[in-house]
C-alpha cells in the first residue's frame, strides 16, 4: 500500500515536472501552457459563479441521462420475453455500431440544440449496459431459487424487495458506479458538440477563441470529477480498483 501510494507520487511530480520542461522548451502557450498557469485558471474558474451555473447545468443533464437509462434498462431488462430481448438486443447493436457523433448528429436533426440532445446521447450509451445486465442476471437465477419460490411463493412486491433487487445488487452496482463517472464525461463530449451551456460548452467556446489555458483546465476538472468519483466508490467497496496501477508491491 506504502509502495503504490509512493509510486502515484511520484508518478505525479515526474509527470508535472516533464509538462513543465516541454512547455518550457515550447514557449508558447497556445499549444502548451505551463502547469501553474493552468492550476491558476482553474482557481480562476472556480471563483467565478458563472461556472457553477454550467456545472450544474451539465450534472443535471449528466443524472438526466443517467435515471432515464437505468430505469428503462431495469424495467425492459425485467421483462423475460426472448423476442423483445432480440429485438432490443439488434437495437443495442445499431447503436453500438456506429460512432457516437453519429448519434449526436441524429439527435441534433431530431431535438435541436439543447437538454434532449444532450440526455437522449447519454442514455443510448449507458441503456445497453443496465439492459443486459439485468437481463442477464435473472435469467441466470439459479434453479434452485426459482423452484423454492414455487413451493414457497410471495407477492410480486416481496419479491422485487426482498430478493430480486437484493440479488441484482452486487451486479448492478458496478455497473451503476462506471455508468455514473461515464455519464459526466458524455455528458461533457455531447455539450461540446451541441449544447448551448455546459461544461462541454464552455470547453468548445474556449476553443473557437483559442483560450488553450482553459482549454486545459475544464479538461483538469473532468479529471479530477471523474476520480473522486472513482475513489469513492472504491472506498464504498462498489469498485475495486487496481491499487498498484501495475506497481506490485512484492
Amino acid at each position: 500500500m506504502r509502495n503504490s501510494l509512493v509510486f502515484k507520487i511520484s508518478f505525479w511530480i515526474i509527470f508535472i515536472f516533464i509538462w513543465y520542461l516541454m512547455g518550457s522548451a515550447i514557449n508558447s502557450k497556445l499549444i502548451l501552457p505551463l502547469p501553474h498557469k493552468v492550476l491558476y485558471k482553474v482557481l480562476e474558474l472556480f471563483s467565478e459563479r458563472n461556472f457553477y451555473h454550467h456545472l450544474f447545468i451539465t450534472l443535471l443533464r449528466s443524472i438526466g441521462g443517467f435515471i432515464l437509462a437505468l430505469f428503462l434498462g431495469f424495467l425492459l431488462g425485467y421483462i423475460k420475453n426472448k423476442f423483445l430481448y432480440s429485438a432490443i438486443r439488434n437495437i443495442i447493436d445499431i447503436f453500438q455500431s456506429n460512432p457516437l457523433i453519429v448519434w449526436i448528429t441524429i439527435a441534433l436533426f431530431w431535438f435541436g440544440f439543447g437538454n434532449k440532445t444532450i440526455v437522449f446521447t447519454v442514455f443510448i450509451v449507458l441503456f445497453p449496459n443496465f439492459y443486459l445486465i439485468t437481463y442477464n442476471t435473472i435469467n441466470n437465477i439459479p434453479k434452485e431459487y426459482i423452484e423454492l419460490f414455487k413451493i414457497y411463493p410471495i407477492s410480486r412486491k416481496k419479491y422485487l424487495t426482498k430478493f430480486l433487487i437484493p440479488y441484482l445488487k452486487p451486479f448492478l452496482l458496478p455497473t451503476l458506479a462506471n455508468s455514473i463517472i461515464s455519464s459526466l464525461k458524455i455528458t461533457a463530449m455531447a455539450e461540446f458538440l451541441s449544447g448551448e451551456s455546459g461544461i462541454g460548452f464552455l470547453l468548445s467556446y474556449a476553443k473557437t477563441f483559442l483560450n488553450t489555458e482553459e482549454v486545459y483546465a475544464y479538461a483538469v476538472i473532468l479529471f479530477v470529477f471523474s476520480k473522486i468519483l472513482e475513489f469513492i466508490f472504491i472506498r464504498l467497496g462498489i469498485l475495486k480498483g487496481d491499487r498498484n496501477y501495475g506497481f506490485s508491491e512484492s
